[in-house]
């Protein structure tokens, strides 16, 4: 049977057919919208778990280049009694298996009211697919545990492709700047190669002060705020370590207060606008809490993971393969099996969130 490290392996190959496929997948996105694409003055991204974090992720890159207000919603919050929906958005439902119960929900009530709606799920025979006027496969394939990590990179690089086709088809984004994104993109998955073995071997190293730590806390700036959210629940899932994830300015307004030796704080940095931000909370972290390490295109000494970032405004998914890759090892060296089928049946006799 699989491990999730081989899931994890598999997502620069999986990135790389989704890349080939993207014409083909996005076609009936623009025959869907056809004129009206020109009208769209939002794009709202819904989804639960992974979907939302993913959302998160790709949210400021689609905002960028459609050219298009862009918000991200919990389908829960969005589906409550007296929620006023915009004629004008596009509204792009996720969900892999698309089986979500209140996304589906949500969906059959937005099209009741005439709202332009997508879905992106793993396949055209999935509920949510059957349902929406129009389906973008995530082109994933299945797969095989809840704790998603194909999923997550999955959806969040065709989240970002979509804000590529809105913004060529909407004539914010010229064909030059399309296909200087597209190669961004296409240098990824050699990366992630790359970054996972690198991470590996990283964890080997850091373990031990990682598994000394009470809590792990993972904080980043713009995308790498998605990717921090995203870490904190593999976190849970895996080796099942209490976990939370900060945008980087956010978690210096509060939290910082709480920082104490026993949280080891893993601050994501892909040496942009905010990287001089992070190098600093990771001073702070190592010389007064000594718990601590710096992820990213710059760093602070030997024990933090310096990473030689490929990827442009791709490369949140470069540095999603850092946490991924030990929250699997921090799982396997605490001892928890997570590649044995998990028996959730007494949770699903109090409540089951997909159909």
């Amino acid at each position: 049977m699989a491990t999730i490290m081989e899931c994890i392996e598999r997502i620069p190959s999986v990135m790389e057919g989704i890349l080939e496929r993207q014409g083909e997948s996005f076609g009936g996105l623009a025959e869907y919208m056809g004129d009206a694409v020109e009208r769209l003055d939002e794009v709202v991204f819904i989804g639960s778990g992974t979907s939302n974090t993913a959302a998160m992720t790709s949210q400021a890159f689609v905002e960028k280049v459609s050219g298009l207000r862009t918000k991200v919603v919990l389908p829960n919050d969005y589906i409550r009694e007296g929620r006023v929906y915009n004629p004008h958005a596009l509204h792009v439902f996720t969900s892999q298996t698309g089986t979500s119960t209140v996304v589906c929900r949500l969906m059959e009530r937005m099209l009741g009211e005439g709202l332009s709606c997508v879905a992106l799920t793993e396949g055209a025979d999935t509920p949510l697919a059957r349902l929406s006027p129009c389906h973008v496969c995530l082109n994933c394939g299945k797969e095989e545990f809840l704790m998603r990590t194909i999923g997550y990179a999955a959806s969040v690089l065709n989240h970002m492709l979509l804000g590529l086709e809105l913004g060529l088809a909407r004539n914010s984004l010229s064909p030059e700047g399309y296909e200087g994104y597209r190669r961004q993109a296409m240098a990824v998955p050699d990366s992630h190669r790359a970054i996972a073995a690198q991470a590996r071997e990283w964890f080997e190293r850091n373990k031990r002060q990682i598994m000394r730590s009470g809590s792990v806390i993972f904080t980043g700036a713009g995308a790498l705020y998605g990717v921090a959210l995203e870490a904190a629940v593999k976190f849970w899932e895996m080796p099942q370590v209490t976990s939370v994830g900060y945008e980087l300015e956010e978690g210096m307004h509060g939290p910082n207060y709480g920082y104490d030796g026993s949280h080891c704080l893993v601050i994501l940095n892909d040496g942009g606008s905010e990287s001089a931000k992070a190098l600093s909370l990771g001073r702070y972290v190592k010389e007064v809490l000594h718990n601590g390490f710096v992820v990213g295109a710059e760093a602070l000494d030997g024990s933090d993971l310096v990473l030689d970032l490929k990827g442009g405004e791709f490369a949140c998914l470069e540095l999603s393969a850092v946490p991924q890759v030990m929250a699997y090892c921090l799982a396997v060296d605490m001892s928890r099996d997570i590649s044995r089928p998990i028996d959730h049946s007494d949770m699903y006799r109090y409540f089951n969130t997909h159909g």
